[in-house]
């Protein structure tokens, strides 16, 4: 089978992680929400926002952050500590309905060994939201078509509710930092839903054969 091409805009949403001390001093998780890239294709635009807010799950208390202009500022953090953040993607505009995935990395770290790296963007630090499921292919894919229509839905369920700083990490973090980057890719959804994976459980997992291209400003 061919493969087939399809363009799609890409928003990049970097999260910067700063400075997790052990004790009492202050530390900073700061986040800076930039969807300045967006490309277009047809009517499809969008954008990613972020809420933070106190609450308690479980038991356990989660910390809000204090937005500020380059995005949310955390303070006082250390291993164990819960920070709420919640992103979402959102149609913008007049855009066409769309089908939704996002990407996370950790491009920039100091001071975390590659396995800690690796498990921030895992489900031991990041409650992914039930409408999300992880693909083969490293991109979590969203489970419900996003629509401009009065009846249906524009913005996505939160990708993730919270970031858990792991309690085993200990001193050898003491004034670690870490950036994780968010990258949400939204494709037409007209004449793509045959084109759409899913595993077995029936859960979208992939965008099939298509072969996502930037689409050129």
């Amino acid at each position: 089978m061919n493969n087939k091409k399809k363009a799609a805009i890409l928003i990049s949403s970097l999260a910067i992680i700063a400075v997790l001390v052990i004790g009492g001093t202050l530390a900073y998780f700061t986040d800076t929400d930039n969807a300045q890239n967006v490309f277009t294709l047809g009517k499809v635009t969008g954008e990613i926002t972020e809420n933070t807010e106190a609450g308690t799950v479980d038991g356990h208390p989660v910390k809000p952050g204090t937005p500020t202009e380059d995005g949310i500022s955390y303070d006082k953090i250390v291993p164990g500590d819960w920070l709420s953040k919640e992103p979402r993607v959102n149609l913008t505009g007049d855009s066409e309905d769309a089908y939704v995935r996002v990407k996370l990395s950790v491009p920039n770290s100091t001071k975390l060994n590659p396995e800690q790296v690796a498990e921030l963007i895992t489900e031991k630090c990041l409650n992914f939201g039930e409408k999300w499921v992880v693909g083969v292919d490293g991109y979590i894919y969203y489970q419900e078509k996003l629509t401009r229509d009065p009846s249906g839905k524009s913005q996505t369920d939160p990708v993730f509710t919270m970031v858990k700083i792991p309690e085993e990490w200990g001193n050898s973090t003491a004034e670690a930092s870490f950036e994780i980057t968010i990258q949400a890719d939204l494709v037409q959804a007209e004449n793509f839903e045959a084109s759409l994976g899913h595993n077995a459980a029936g859960k979208i997992d992939s965008w099939g054969d298509v072969t996502i291209e930037k689409a050129a400003q």
